[in-house]
């Protein structure tokens, strides 16, 4: 295994496992676009995942683009036949043919560990709006994180697909003195099991700011004032160009 199952070989079952992400729903999201960009703007998704978000906003009338590194997971946003554009790329280095009204980033900046590639991926967002644009994000909280996984937290889900009965199971600990949260993930599907360990690195808020201010966003909002997160330990912020 080279990744984590969930964005490749399981990628068909992430939505059977994460049944409720939890950032902003989708509806609020649309809500908020629409107040500030206007309806049938251009919308990026950044890291859109299984394209859950992306069909969506398509569906509430934005012009959307999904993209993810992942080609499993950008096979299956393909496959909701929905009215948005999906491609394979790094947030890293990918760039848009044309700048976008507005951008979206759900949980994708846990996954940046270093202060190099915070930084990359944050400026990276950053050249993809139009002046005036803006960017929601939601990341995890370090302190609400901390709160809740203290004394570690174990996540576990049957779930029955077509392709039979699907085990997954999810253990998370704390690595406190890096404000870290180290996952072991097991997936199993009959003889089929694979394992998994990665890091998600927490925020605070005044880091988040201070990273979209250093990509020279103009104003940043933290809380976002009309963005509740489904989950307590998640930190949404608006920032606009």
């Amino acid at each position: 295994m080279t990744g984590r199952p969930l964005y490749h070989s399981f990628a068909w079952a992430y939505d059977l496992v994460v049944a409720s992400p939890g950032g902003p729903a989708p509806h609020a999201l649309a809500r908020a676009l629409r107040d500030r960009v206007g309806n049938g703007a251009s919308v990026l998704d950044a890291g859109c995942g299984s394209g859950r978000y992306a069909a969506e906003l398509a569906a509430a009338g934005f012009r959307v683009t999904g993209v993810d590194r992942s080609t499993q997971l950008i096979a299956v946003a393909e496959a909701r036949g929905a009215r948005a554009r999906f491609e394979v790329g790094d947030l890293r280095a990918w760039r848009p043919g044309k700048p976008f009204d507005a951008a979206l980033c759900r949980g994708v900046l846990n996954d940046v560990i270093t202060e190099e590639d915070r930084a990359g991926v944050v400026a990276g967002l950053r050249r993809t709006l139009r002046p005036g644009g803006v960017l929601v994000v939601d990341v995890r909280d370090r302190e609400a994180s901390v709160a809740r996984y203290r004394d570690g937290r174990v996540f576990e889900r049957v779930v029955a697909t077509p392709r039979g009965r699907l085990e997954f199971v999810s253990e998370t600990s704390l690595q406190r003195s890096a404000h870290t949260l180290l996952i072991h993930e097991r997936i199993r599907l009959g003889s089929k099991e694979e394992e998994f360990d990665f890091a998600m690195r927490c925020w605070t808020a005044a880091e988040l700011e201070a990273a979209l201010r250093a990509a020279a966003f103009a104003e940043v909002e933290i809380p976002a004032p009309d963005l509740q997160p489904a989950r307590a330990d998640r930190i949404v912020a608006i920032a606009l160009c």
